[in-house]
């Protein structure tokens, strides 16, 4: 068994064991979670919080955020189709054997887009408002939705690692962007504002919090089938 061939078995063998640990309480709390629809309230959020502690410089921290989750967004679609590595669900030789309350999804699964995104918008948020509490929870949110991607059955242990690895990478490098443009251009107005207070932190805390706990109180229902 050559290297390549190993690492896929040891890829796939733990795949098999982390998306086996399933329920239909989990199901449908880790269905709901990896949907993108639910986080919209928070992004907006983010937004909002954004304009109202930058002001008129806030808008340069959303344009090289939004690019930054839309640069992570389109290299992750293109490098699928370029490696065409099947996603689980599409694998004949697990076929039976992957739990995927969300059905099959696309074709390809290498790397993975979620765990991509979500690590770009929590470095680049956590380094911007520099308060290690929201950095903790936005890390805990994207690593949540990261193994989300694994229960489901759409992505391998390695699709969410390289994703995450890429994504980490993207929020850094957009990060180091935003504060060059504010050397050259804004008169280092964002470096010099305060880190984030509970004002504007415990706010998007808060909406982590209250939109998890809504998940987990909907997920105990079991009234949703997500196949």
């Amino acid at each position: 068994m050559g290297f390549f061939e190993w690492l896929n078995h040891i890829d796939t063998q733990l795949f098999l064991f982390l998306n086996g640990k399933n329920s239909p309480f989990t199901d449908a709390f880790f269905s709901l979670f990896t949907s993108k629809e639910v986080w919209f309230p928070l992004y907006l959020l983010l937004l909002v919080l954004i304009i109202s502690k930058y002001k008129k410089e806030g808008i340069w921290v959303a344009i090289l955020l939004a690019l930054a989750i839309v640069f992570s967004d389109q290299v992750s679609g293109l490098i699928k189709d370029l490696v065409q590595r099947l996603r689980p669900t599409h694998e004949p030789a697990l076929s039976g054997l992957v739990n995927m309350p969300l059905g099959k999804g696309g074709l390809y699964g290498f790397f993975s887009s979620h765990a991509s995104n979500a690590f770009t918008l929590s470095v680049f948020t956590g380094l911007l408002a520099k308060n290690r509490w929201l950095t903790f929870w936005l890390f805990l949110w994207a690593a949540v939705t990261a193994y989300s991607r694994i229960y489901v059955g759409v992505h391998y242990p390695f699709d969410v690692l390289t994703g995450i690895v890429f994504g980490y990478l993207t929020g850094w490098g957009f990060f180091k962007l935003l504060i060059f443009f504010d050397d050259h251009f804004i008169r280092k107005k964002i470096q010099l504002a305060d880190k984030w207070d509970f004002k504007y932190a415990g706010c998007l805390m808060l909406a982590l919090f209250f939109i998890t706990a809504t998940l987990f109180v909907i997920s105990l229902t079991g009234k949703f089938n997500f196949a």
